[in-house]
């Protein structure tokens, strides 16, 4: 398994390609899978060493768009509320924001999303809405804090801004959102490539004399 050799804790969110009831059942020992506060959708609350993940499930079957239901959003208002002081990252597969990507926005979109803001903007300790689904890094503000889709760790969409561009993509290098948390330090969040590169090179010799390149 990919997952395998991570030595991180791993937790599981399906995609708009994934069926909530199969990731159950392929990863039983997934504490969070269990959680069902949203009956058959993935919704799950952890505490990690102070950082509170909150997840949605965003996918629609045999659909490309995502939505989310009033059950979703009045238990994501309820599992907040319980937080307050906690900085919190909330994740749903599907961006609740245009990205200006037309046929991705046409089709790829969080349905809904106006709803999903009037929650996020009651509960200021939400640090981040993070999203998949665009395959490229976008940043948006979004309900009073921060919204943003990852890369993917296979290809890119084009970054065409046309309105009428075409559906394409690109074999850019893989890459993925990784989120530091280190208080009492703001969380910071990092754009890591996965590629092996030429490197690391020193800025400075031995004796602390910069390297002219």
């Amino acid at each position: 398994m990919l997952l395998a050799p991570l030595s991180c804790p791993v937790y599981l969110l399906p995609g708009n390609h994934d069926d909530g009831a199969v990731l159950r059942r392929a990863f039983p020992d997934h504490a969070e899978l269990a959680q069902r506060p949203c009956g058959e959708r993935v919704c799950w609350a952890v505490d990690v060493k102070g950082l509170f993940l909150v997840a949605l499930d965003s996918t629609v079957p045999r659909a490309t768009h995502g939505e989310l239901g009033d059950e979703q959003l009045e238990w994501l208002d309820r599992t907040l509320a319980t937080r307050p002081q906690a900085p919190t990252l909330v994740a749903v597969h599907h961006p609740p924001f245009a990205t200006r990507i037309g046929h991705m926005d046409d089709v790829g979109l969080l349905h809904g999303a106006d709803a999903l803001a009037a929650v996020i903007a009651r509960h200021t300790q939400v640090e981040r809405v993070i999203a998949g689904h665009l395959h490229r890094p976008i940043e948006c503000r979004f309900a009073g804090t921060i919204a943003m889709t990852s890369p993917s760790t296979a290809h890119q969409v084009v970054l065409d801004l046309a309105p009428d561009a075409p559906a394409m993509f690109r074999m850019e290098p893989p890459a993925f959102l990784l989120h530091v948390w280190a208080p009492p330090a703001p969380l910071v969040t990092h754009l890591a490539y996965v590629d092996t590169y030429d490197g690391p090179h020193p800025f400075f010799d031995g004796n602390g004399k910069l390297i002219e390149g």
